[in-house]
């Protein structure tokens, strides 16, 4: 335990020409004592000052005792840690900690604590300098506070932030990500803090590269950064939005500003408008429209590959009957079948499409240089459908289940054929040159294949 040491032995604390180093002792800004043993043997001006005594002598010989509190914030005895302290500073010749003072007032205050082993003639003393760091503490404190309400606010938010911090030499990591851009990345803000690298693992494999390869430009052309793509693993897969905005520094460092955010549902919500805008909603065929951009884009391809193309107008026979005699739900069964029949007669490159009702298009692409052996191939395709189409349906009537009734239906098809080009005409020409041919064939007692007029069939 430390003792109050007595005044009178400051005499051998600045052996020889002891006025300067007294002078360099009194004149240090910074509280200084000095410990002998342990007792006090001496202090400087700023030390008595700043724990608030009248005197040297008042200070020295004050009880250890009121110099701090009883114990320590982290609940040990005062007096036992600063001799463990001051052992620690013997062993490696100095030693520095934060400390609870108690002024003379008897209010505490936090140190920043320096323990110096020092030899002088023939002993060891502790050369003691501390400093007063509760503004210090109070502001990381109220920092850490500020912080803590920063994370709690952003934890509130459905989106992400970070800040990427990108340097001169090319070389760029996170200053800060928050938790939920964290979560949204699948990792750990630590490793994400640690290495900005494991986000390109996050991506999925298939946006990868671009993902790397739009972030590098942005880098290096200093503009706006904004990807959407799809994150995810263990089969799940979300998509996110990532953006971040530059902001260059004084020293050519540049800060950017960013998000990440899901746009899983927003992405769902899209593919939904999309099947309602281009696909049929009960065989889930493209519609209408659908088949007539794919129409357009296949003249297109035409006419830069010099290829031919085909398309098969439909129209089913006999099923006005069953709607008639069964209603429309054991009709809709049957157009369902009859879907699923047709798209097992063609190439996967190929498309069906529901026109409405009981009208359906074929469009086949890419067929041959040569439009007889084009015509060839639609035909035989045309045939293919026409002979699946005949077999019976058996139409199964549930409420729920089992099977409440089973319906044997027969529908064949008429069918209108036409090979196409783009040098010969437009899409609107070929689907009206195809519906032409197929109104041929119903006239003529259905479950039959027509070629257009415009088509030489061989």
């Amino acid at each position: 335990m430390l003792r109050v040491g007595n005044p009178g032995a400051t005499c051998g604390i600045f052996p020889g020409d002891q006025g300067c180093y007294k002078q360099l002792f009194e004149l240090s800004p910074d509280p200084t004592w000095i410990i002998d043993g342990n007792r006090f043997v001496e202090c400087n001006e700023a030390a008595i000052k700043t724990l608030g005594y009248p005197s040297r002598d008042d200070f020295l010989n004050v009880h250890p005792a009121k110099l701090s509190p009883p114990r320590q914030p982290d609940g040990e005895d005062s007096y036992v840690k600063a001799e463990r302290m001051m052992a620690i500073a013997k062993d490696k010749g100095l030693h520095r900690f934060e400390w609870i003072h108690t002024r003379a007032n008897g209010t505490d205050f936090v140190a920043e604590v320096t323990l110096a082993a020092i030899q002088l003639l023939d002993r060891q003393v502790i050369y003691c300098v501390w400093r007063d760091i509760t503004e210090r503490k109070q502001t990381e404190q109220a920092l850490a506070h500020s912080k803590q309400q920063y994370d709690i606010l952003v934890s509130k938010i459905p989106f992400g932030t970070y800040i990427l911090n990108s340097k001169p030499d090319g070389s760029f990591g996170l200053d800060y990500v928050s938790p939920r851009a964290a979560e949204l990345l699948e990792a750990s803000e630590q490793s994400l803090l640690a290495d900005v690298t494991v986000v390109f693992q996050t991506i999925h494999p298939d946006d990868r590269d671009a993902f790397i390869k739009l972030n590098q430009e942005g880098i290096e052309q200093l503009r706006p950064f904004e990807w959407s793509g799809r994150v995810g693993s263990n089969g799940y897969v979300k998509f996110l939005h990532i953006g971040s905005t530059p902001v260059p520094q004084a020293n050519g460092e540049v800060l950017w500003l960013g998000i990440v955010e899901d746009i899983t549902k927003r992405k769902q919500m899209e593919e939904q408008v999309r099947q309602l805008a281009f696909y049929d909603p009960l065989t889930h065929l493209p519609n209408r429209r659908l088949m007539g951009d794919r129409l357009i884009q296949s003249l297109a391809e035409s006419k830069r590959s010099n290829r031919y193309g085909a398309l098969l107008f439909l129209d089913l026979d006999n099923f006005k009957a069953l709607n008639d005699k069964h209603g429309h739900v054991v009709g809709d069964l049957l157009l369902v079948q009859a879907a699923m029949r047709m798209k097992s007669c063609v190439r996967e490159v190929d498309t069906v499409a529901r026109f409405g009702g009981d009208e359906f298009v074929v469009m086949m692409g890419d067929l041959n240089e040569e439009k007889a052996a084009s015509t060839a191939l639609a035909g035989s395709a045309a045939e293919k459908i026409r002979t699946a189409l005949a077999e019976p349906y058996r139409l199964a009537i549930t409420h729920g289940s089992p099977i409440d009734a089973l319906i044997e239906h027969r529908c064949t098809a008429s069918i209108g054929v036409v090979v196409f080009i783009d040098r010969e005409g437009t899409h609107d020409d070929f689907l009206q040159l195809a519906d032409t041919a197929m109104y041929q064939a119903k006239t003529a007692g259905g479950n039959l294949i027509r070629l257009s007029e415009a088509t030489c069939w061989s």
